[in-house]
């Protein structure tokens, strides 16, 4: 592999890398807001009008908190890709 070839696949690594970290915070950020609100509304009203509601609200709660837990793993695992590629980098430039 020649030397400007590799630098260059590093560099385009870490402009991905680059892109996708604030791509998954936004949706990690907008998901955990997503479970927080209907949580706060089952906690200000003690009697919900049925089981059925109490229900949808739970399985919506779930999907949003598993999209998150995944987006906050995309981000962070981007997170490294990119500090990795930056000390790669340095070390050979």
């Amino acid at each position: 592999m020649l030397f400007g070839t590799g630098v260059a696949l590093m560099v385009g690594l870490l402009v991905v890398a680059l892109l996708v970290v604030p791509v998954s915070f936004g949706v990690a950020a907008r998901a955990d807001a997503k479970v927080r609100r209907p949580a706060e509304s089952r906690a200000s009203y003690p009697n919900p009008v049925g089981a059925v509601a109490v229900a949808d609200v739970n399985v919506r709660c779930d999907r949003w908190r598993q999209l998150a837990t995944r987006a906050w793993l995309i981000c962070g695992g981007a997170s490294l890709v990119a500090v990795a590629v930056v000390g790669v980098l340095i070390c050979v430039g």
